[in-house]
């Protein structure tokens, strides 16, 4: 049987306070009935964007606009817009503090918004900047947004892109 001593002395050694290269600890674990180290790769914690529930992000032609970050909109980003016209390639609509923008038409795409209605929105792109950091080309849906709080909602298959993580704890 083994004393207090050589126990507590097993223990430091099963939870020794350093992880391998690359990692860092991150509280224990229970594995196989033994407490151990909980290590996570740090390159992670570095490359993923952890972002609000909410973020003011800069639109190009627009401006800086605040945007709802939501992981359960499987759909392309949505950007507030009324008056929408389709003309020779382009759409032009109202935004954000009544900007009219003008952009070439990518597509379209059909939106389920509830109660088996459909929705068939235009799709364009810009570029924009999210926490410093600029990204091109990101396709958004246009369509009116003036019952919601937040101008623009960014959707799960960009957060997917970007590799973000959603804080919900963070205020806004």
């Amino acid at each position: 049987m083994k004393t207090f001593k050589e126990f507590i002395k097993e223990e430091k050694r099963r939870l020794d306070p350093k992880c391998w290269k690359g990692y860092r600890k991150a509280g224990t674990k229970l594995k196989s009935g033994v407490r151990v180290n909980k290590c996570v790769r740090v390159k992670e914690e570095i490359d993923r964007p952890v972002l609000n529930i909410t973020e003011e992000i800069e639109v190009e032609g627009v401006g800086r606009v605040l945007a709802k970050i939501d992981s359960g909109n499987e759909a392309y980003n949505v950007l507030h817009g009324t008056d929408i016209a389709i003309e020779s390639g382009n759409v032009s609509f109202t935004t954000v503090d009544e900007k009219r923008v003008t952009s070439p038409l990518k597509g379209t795409i059909n939106i389920h918004i509830g109660s088996g209605v459909k929705e068939e929105r235009p799709v364009v792109v810009f570029n924009i900047d999210l926490h410093g950091k600029p990204y091109t080309n990101v396709p958004f849906s246009i369509a009116d947004r003036s019952e919601n709080t937040e101008p623009i909602l960014i959707g799960e298959p960009f957060l997917k892109q970007i590799n973000a993580l959603i804080d919900t704890a963070l205020d806004s």
